[in-house]
């Protein structure tokens, strides 16, 4: 069995928690939502309440300089460095470091010698200056293209020129930027997101070392169908299902009898849009079915993870929920990218993923269970890095046609080769998986 055991990866789990608190009035639908995830999880904006963002509320300036203070880190700002300072300004004020700040920095100066204006609305052009300024004044390139571009004020036109060319800001109704219009709690947070993700370098793209994973050693020779219409390799291998509340209440007595060597049980899943941790709904009933009748178990958990903090609060619930269950076969990481608009995991790097798996799996190690990663022959090396995941055994997704021997390349443990089976117990189709060699421990 390959092994990686990594003891250190449990202290982290104590620290995970979930990103983002959701508000009542921030729907899933909503352009803003993504945008105040991302200012919420990184502390750029909080809520007006427990359960309130208020999208549609009115920003200040004092509002303004303070997330980009956040954004910066929230630098101390010593006494020392404040020279003259704003009669509206206390000293103690929530604002008042990052009011000094963004002095300091060049981001924003008064509105007037001796008046900074914090509770003064913030204009979208006001916001953008500011933005462009704490970027470093980039240039500008041409000028928006904004059906009132003559109302942006000379000062602010450089700074919007450069937004509107970087993505990071966009029209409002017919096409006008609307200068001197007041920006709202969700744009400002959107605002902030697109320059946050246009300002982060590009992750260098990751080449595998193909020649550091093991080779697939299987004879097809070997392979054959039995007389339950089931792929079977001689000498030895196992034959098993992967189950979840997909397959409704199963006769566990009855899959027994019908050849199942092990079965391999969805314990959890995170939500596609909000990533929300779920517990599968059958998963008790099953892997009590399985044991009672005397299959053995793994288990598997479907991961939305964007973060290694996200894979180890999934490697966290894992553990919390088969402890005290006899699982000898693998837990398994299973991450498939979800693309549609609203999911969470679209535009996830393959190096982040291969991160999470590498979380999970330690952790799942670390806490005395055998760990594994899953993936197709279209994803491996593309959504999963192989050649940093060989010390851990690997679930081979790939369903032929009419069973034929797959030809992937590389090594696996565990073939997931159909999902058109037929197994009694078990009411419409189930995936049919075949063992090589032993993985209980």
């Amino acid at each position: 069995m390959r092994k990686r055991i990594a003891a250190a990866l449990l202290a982290l789990l104590a620290l995970t928690a979930p990103a983002f608190a959701a508000f009542d009035d921030v729907s899933d639908g909503d352009w803003f939502a993504s945008a105040v995830a991302w200012a919420e999880s990184e502390g750029v904006m909080n809520g007006v309440s427990a359960d309130s963002f208020d999208p549609y509320g009115a920003v200040t300036r004092a509002m303004a300089v303070t997330m980009l203070y956040r954004m910066a880190g929230s630098p101390a700002v010593s006494g020392g460095d404040l020279g003259h300072t704003y009669a509206d300004v206390e000293p103690g004020a929530w604002y008042a470091d990052a009011v000094y700040w963004a002095r300091l920095e060049g981001v924003a100066n008064g509105t007037g010698e001796d008046a900074f204006s914090p509770n003064a609305g913030i204009t979208r052009e006001q916001l953008v200056a500011m933005l462009w300024r704490y970027a470093g004044q980039p240039e500008a390139g041409e000028a928006a293209h904004f059906t009132d571009g003559g109302g942006i004020s000379s000062w602010a036109a450089d700074a919007v020129a450069w937004a509107a060319a970087a993505g990071i800001v966009s029209g409002r109704d017919g096409g006008a930027f609307d200068p001197q219009g007041g920006a709202s709690r969700a744009e400002c947070a959107a605002i902030l997101m697109r320059y946050d993700e246009s300002a982060r370098p590009e992750e260098p793209e990751y080449v595998p070392d193909l020649d550091a994973i093991p080779r697939n050693g299987y004879d097809a020779e070997k392979f054959y169908i039995d007389g339950r219409g089931r792929l079977q390799y001689e000498p030895g291998a196992l034959t098993g299902i992967d189950v979840s509340l997909h397959q409704g209440e199963i006769d566990w007595a009855a899959v027994a009898a019908d050849g199942i060597d092990f079965a391999i049980i969805r314990v959890g899943y995170r939500g596609y849009s909000e990533g929300e941790i779920f517990k599968d709904a059958f998963f008790e009933a099953n892997i009590e079915g399985a044991l009672e009748n005397g299959l053995d178990v793994g288990v598997y958990f479907f991961s939305q993870a964007l973060s290694v903090d996200e894979a180890l609060e999934e490697a966290e619930q894992t553990i919390e929920w088969i402890s005290g269950y006899d699982v000898s076969y693998p837990v398994v990481f299973d991450w498939e990218r979800i693309e549609y608009d609203s999911g969470r995991t679209a535009d996830v790097s393959g190096v982040t993923v291969t991160d999470c798996a590498l979380a999970f799996c330690g952790a799942l190690e670390a806490a005395g269970y055998s760990a594994m990663t899953y993936g197709s022959p279209s994803t491996v090396n593309e959504d999963i890095y192989m050649d940093r995941l060989t010390d851990y055994p690997f679930w081979l997704a790939h369903y032929t046609e009419d069973l034929a021997v797959t030809e992937y390349l590389y090594f696996y443990d565990m073939w997931q080769y159909s999902s058109n089976g037929a197994v009694d117990g078990i009411e419409g189709r189930v995936d049919l998986n075949l063992c090589f060699g032993s993985l209980a421990r």
